[in-house]
């Protein structure tokens, strides 16, 4: 069987995982509907864990149902997305502008510090609520809560200040690929191209200061002006974040901005060669930027991000290596989800295969349905081009 044929194979199976499973048991089981508010773990026997509920958390599953639709689900995902939406409206913001970290289980703010990472979420998940529910309120929180960033947070050497959770230095490139994403989904709702243009400026210093170019490897940490930090947290590279790039450098030119395909290219072939191990498919935590594995644990989540990575190559010129990739990204994920309830997941594999015993955090599925979504985009796309 052709790779292609395989891709066909594994998207029947990411369809059914998704929708007669996981969406279904995040909805009943995972949402906390007396607190109207998403449950932040889940034990192996499918029992939400009573503890805090993270901002980023609720924006990450309102996101989730938002695209459930466009995924083939044919459960409530506008009730589920609209209940996502009013959590975030009314729970999510910082009185003094921003949004807060976490809520007690109740819907009581717990821990009222500023982070420019939940900040992307929020933004992200109403710019997908509000194009999703044709709800315009979504769509200018969202705008709102972007022109009060810029306005307090821009930051002189580029990018921006990253809040009060984490302190900085180092600056950490994460939340500024978040807020790339953030900007992307924005102009796709509304067709803004002011969000374009502020995605360029972000595609513009990724290219400047987050690729080290000898390499051609994005890196993790840096100093206050965007130099590496310093020592050896100056050369951590995390094949996921290679991988999660690359895609989304290529959406960003797909949606009208400037070239990036030399940059997505190099950091996509950095995670392929350094990252993964060939043999089983594991994808590495960490990699230094020069080669070398640091940290030989493996989570869900970048095994996500390389499905993402390897399926617009084949979606680009039906690259048969890129499509077997795809194949073994795919089964190594579904190891994780390998359980008795189905819809649940195990988080992070040891270096022998065997995997760390604890509850499944709900901030997973982002990134699970976002690589089947793509899978199944491209299969559909594909097999209408037979």
């Amino acid at each position: 069987m052709s790779a292609i044929s395989q891709i066909r194979d594994r998207t029947s199976q990411a369809k059914a995982w998704l929708c007669d499973h996981a969406l279904p048991l995040w909805w009943e089981t995972g949402f906390d509907r007396a607190n109207g508010l998403f449950h932040e773990q889940m034990t192996l026997d499918g029992t939400p864990v009573p503890m805090s509920r993270r901002i980023r958390v609720q924006a990450r599953q309102t996101f989730v149902y938002a695209t459930a639709g466009r995924i083939g689900w044919d459960g409530p995902w506008r009730e589920v997305a609209a209940a996502g939406a009013e959590a975030l409206l009314r729970h999510a913001f910082h009185p003094g502008g921003g949004t807060i970290f976490s809520l007690d289980e109740t819907g009581q703010p717990k821990n009222t510090s500023r982070d420019l990472y939940d900040v992307a979420f929020v933004v992200f998940a109403l710019a997908h609520a509000g194009a999703a529910l044709k709800r315009d309120d979504c769509l200018a929180a969202a705008t709102g809560l972007l022109d009060w960033t810029y306005a307090n947070w821009s930051h002189p050497a580029g990018g921006f200040l990253e809040g009060d959770l984490t302190p900085a230095p180092p600056r950490r490139q994460n939340p500024h690929m978040h807020m790339m994403e953030a900007l992307l989904a924005l102009h796709e709702a509304t067709g803004d191209q002011q969000h374009l243009k502020r995605a360029g400026d972000i595609a513009n210093l990724f290219s400047a200061k987050l690729l080290n170019q000898r390499a051609g490897v994005l890196l993790e940490y840096f100093d206050d002006a965007w130099n590496p930090a310093p020592g050896d947290e100056g050369r951590i590279t995390e094949p996921g974040h290679q991988f999660e790039w690359s895609w989304l450098l290529d959406r960003y030119q797909r949606a009208g901005g400037h070239d990036v395909s030399a940059e997505a290219s190099a950091i996509y072939d950095h995670g392929e060669t350094f990252g993964v191990d060939p043999a089983t498919g594991v994808t590495f935590d960490e990699v230094w930027a020069e080669g070398g594995v640091r940290t030989r644990t493996s989570r869900l989540w970048p095994h996500a991000e390389r499905i993402k990575a390897n399926i617009i190559r084949v979606e680009a010129n039906r690259d048969p290596v890129a499509a077997a990739r795809v194949v073994q990204a795919f089964d190594m994920l579904m190891t994780y989800c390998d359980l008795p309830v189905k819809g649940l997941w195990r988080d992070r594999r040891n270096p022998d295969g065997s995997f760390i015993d604890q509850p499944a955090p709900a901030s997973s599925l982002y990134h699970i349905a976002l690589a089947m979504a793509e899978l199944i985009r491209v299969a559909n796309l594909l097999d209408a081009n037979l």
